[in-house]
């Protein structure tokens, strides 16, 4: 091997042992989820997804008293009647029951303009497919060290 290649592929190895060696930063995210899963061909919710919701939002409430937002997405399974529109009309009874029902008020609501529809067909019990998934997103504080340098933050209290 001649010396540049063997200098190139020497800077070649230092750089992938640099990344694959050199510890990764945990990057912290608030951002809390679930998904709900529909019948099929249904946008009505299930009783028993209207109480994960509740349960979920309960705990929501207790350690977020401050809320920002709610992004809604969606996805229909293959083959379901008017797939994309059933898709915005699951997301959207949701949020309805998030702020009617279960009376939980954030700042802002981001529903799909489409639902994505499953390209070929899931396994019959897939909940990959059916479903409305929420992000929550607190408005601070919130447990993230990035929030440090902002005077409404309190660190959490240490586990015992």
């Amino acid at each position: 091997m001649n010396k540049h290649r063997q200098t190139t592929l020497g800077y070649l190895l230092a750089f992938f042992a640099a990344v694959v060696l050199t510890p990764s930063a945990q990057a912290c995210s608030p951002i809390k989820s679930i998904g709900v899963v529909f019948e099929q061909n249904a946008a009505t919710l299930p009783a028993k997804e209207i109480l994960r919701l509740a349960n979920w939002t309960a705990v929501l409430r207790s350690q977020y008293p401050n809320r920002e937002s709610l992004f809604l997405s969606t996805q229909a399974a293959f083959g379901e009647r008017d797939a994309s529109k059933l898709g915005v009309r699951r997301a959207m009874n949701v949020a309805r029951v998030l702020k009617e029902n279960l009376q939980f008020d954030v700042r802002e609501v981001d529903l799909p303009a489409e639902g994505h529809v499953a390209a070929i067909p899931a396994p019959e019990a897939s909940r990959l497919v059916r479903r409305v998934d929420i992000d929550f997103l607190p408005a601070c504080p919130h447990e993230c060290p990035c929030q440090f340098g902002d005077p409404l933050y309190q660190p959490p209290a240490p586990q015992r």
